[in-house]
């Protein structure tokens, strides 16, 4: 019987860690064996392409050092020149003779021994260029049945092998949409001014889950600078008691500022349980972890319990963990008795390592909102990690190297990913209870929801939607229009802004004893709006036992060649 996660941070440190790694190790050992590729070959044309690359850099190095010294010499001869040519003004013959022996002997050493020495190194140049060239494209086509059979799940799949409670879906189904939607209660009025990036979903212990990044337009300011400089005169009086003219001038400097779009990003996990059905509460992080001798400590805690004796105007009840109630405050919630029943002693000391632990983990950086059945962590490790998992990633020509990354860049992706999920798993009540098996849209075919339509048409980018007038990113948004089979027409919106130069004139007040209009050109960002098309196609091939990555691979390219697609992304296969 799989057990369930109770204390998240030790289970990694102890059990998961080691065998993620394990996963990884095998799971490449399996791809290298499936690709038959020869690999004491690849590591010889790796090796001598390694050294040829040195000798590469040794020879630029030598080139350039000979390239300083025929500048050098053609820099004495050509002021030996000048000055031979000028001396016979006033002549001084053993000095001329200097500077003619100078001049013969800098053209002599360049002409017979720099030129052709320069002429030499920049053919072995070109030479060794073409044979690293040669040697890295040979490398290529040693690992080229390899770098074939990366795939956008070998992640999921790995992480799925090592927490046996974590379920993937192939792609955001509208089916999982309708289980949060109908059952959890989440609102769809988030994805109105937000575009999907990637979005990842599946089930912990039977639960949906979305761990989604999602781009969003906050219109912000921009200042714009102009100046004007001004000029004039005044009749001053020199120490004679003479009048005589002098100039002045002076720079205006004026601003304006106006309306900018600005594009932001951030990565979420969202996830539907139905324990505490009617608790709300938000928490952020806290800069108190490790301070808990601090006056900063102390005053926090002096406030909660301020709050929990004000029955009057506070619901909130502060638990016997006091430092737990610091540390995750969330005194702002609206039942005690439903989070008391979540954050059980076993709870709060699981979150509290966490918060605490920064070698592990990433230690107290996260955001966690719950809204009834709906609970939102925003972990900051995340906002720079991209975890699209486009499978481009892991191609090299060195087998070694694409080894080393392909373990060590997917256990930084699972750790990131784990230590999302770990504040939930710090739970108890979330892992007992699971939901029924005929719970709302079970049943319903599989077919890809808008959020995956929207990460699809981002990762083609805004250029093939977007406005001709457009000069800002975009939100692309979309719509189902046309459904045949497992096919169906996507119709995108890219949402921007072109703009309008403009000017503005400030008045300011010069130097010279009078107003001047200054002027300020900036841009007033209006908003456009591109339509495009994206042609889609559903990979719901239902895998048997047994199936190999190049079954896998092969599979893929024969839906792309089916009807002409150009992208096969998360078992979808799109064109323009």
């Amino acid at each position: 019987m799989v057990q369930d996660i109770y204390d998240p941070l030790d289970e990694y440190a102890s059990v998961f860690k080691n065998k993620f790694k394990e996963v990884a190790e095998d799971t490449f050992e399996s791809l290298t064996k499936e690709a038959n590729i020869d690999i004491e070959m690849n590591k010889k044309t790796c090796a001598l392409l390694y050294s040829m690359q040195e000798d590469l850099d040794t020879l630029k190095k030598h080139l350039t050092w000979w390239k300083v010294l025929c500048g050098a010499l053609w820099t004495v001869a050509a002021v030996c020149i000048i000055l031979f040519a000028t001396g016979f003004s006033a002549p001084v013959w053993w000095l001329l003779t200097i500077y003619g022996l100078l001049v013969v002997g800098a053209l002599v050493a360049l002409f017979w021994k720099v030129h052709p020495i320069i002429k030499q190194k920049k053919q072995e140049l070109a030479d060794i260029t073409e044979t690293v060239n040669n040697l890295q494209k040979e490398a290529w086509e040693q690992l080229a049945p390899l770098n074939e059979l990366y795939d956008w799940d070998v992640l999921t799949r790995m992480m799925s092998r090592t927490v046996p409670r974590l379920e993937f879906d192939p792609y955001f189904t509208t089916q999982r949409l309708a289980d949060l939607e109908n059952t959890y209660g989440w609102n769809g009025s988030f994805n109105e001014d937000r575009s999907v990036m990637y979005a990842h979903s599946g089930l912990i212990n039977g639960n949906p889950f979305v761990i989604c990044r999602t781009k969003k337009m906050i219109m912000g300011e921009k200042t714009y600078h102009g100046e004007l400089t001004i000029y004039w005169t005044t009749k001053e009086k020199d120490s004679n008691g003479n009048y005589y003219t002098k100039e002045h001038s002076e720079t205006l400097h004026a601003e304006v500022t106006a309306p900018y779009p600005g594009y932001y990003q951030k990565t979420r996990v969202i996830y539907g349980n139905t324990a505490g059905p009617d608790l709300t509460f938000s928490r952020d992080m806290s800069d108190l972890v490790g301070k808990e001798g601090s006056l900063g400590y102390k005053w926090e805690r002096r406030k909660l319990r301020k709050k929990t004796q004000d029955l009057k105007n506070s619901d909130y009840a502060m638990m016997a963990n006091e430092e737990f109630e610091v540390l995750f405050n969330t005194s702002n919630r609206n039942n005690n008795q439903q989070f008391a029943l979540l954050f059980t002693p076993l709870a709060q000391e699981s979150m509290l390592k966490i918060l605490r632990d920064e070698e592990v983990g990433y230690g107290d950086d996260f955001e966690f909102v719950k809204n009834k059945m709906i609970n939102t962590v925003t972990p900051m490790h995340m906002q720079e990690l991209n975890i699209d998992l486009n499978p481009d990633q892991y191609q090299h020509f060195d087998y070694e190297k694409a080894k080393a990354y392909f373990i060590e860049t997917n256990a930084e992706y699972f750790r990131a990913i784990y230590f999302c999920l770990a504040p939930l798993l710090c739970v108890p009540m979330y892992q007992q209870i699971r939901p029924q098996e005929a719970i709302y849209g079970r049943d319903m075919k599989k077919q890809s929801s808008f959020w995956e339509h929207e990460a699809l048409a981002n990762f083609w980018g805004n250029q093939p939607f977007q406005h001709p007038d457009c000069v800002t990113d975009c939100i692309l948004k979309t719509q189902q229009t046309l459904t045949q089979d497992n096919s169906s027409v996507i119709t995108v919106s890219a949402h921007g802004y072109r703009a309008v130069p403009r000017i503005t004139y400030i008045e300011k007040y010069g130097g010279d004893g009078n107003w001047h209009k200054v002027p300020v050109e900036w841009d007033e960002y209006l908003p456009v709006t591109g339509i495009g098309e994206l042609h889609i196609a559903e990979d719901n091939q239902v895998e048997v036992e047994g199936t190999t990555q190049a079954q896998r691979i092969q599979h893929k390219n024969e839906m792309l060649q089916k009807a002409d697609y150009s992208i096969y992304r998360r078992h979808i296969a799109s064109k323009l």
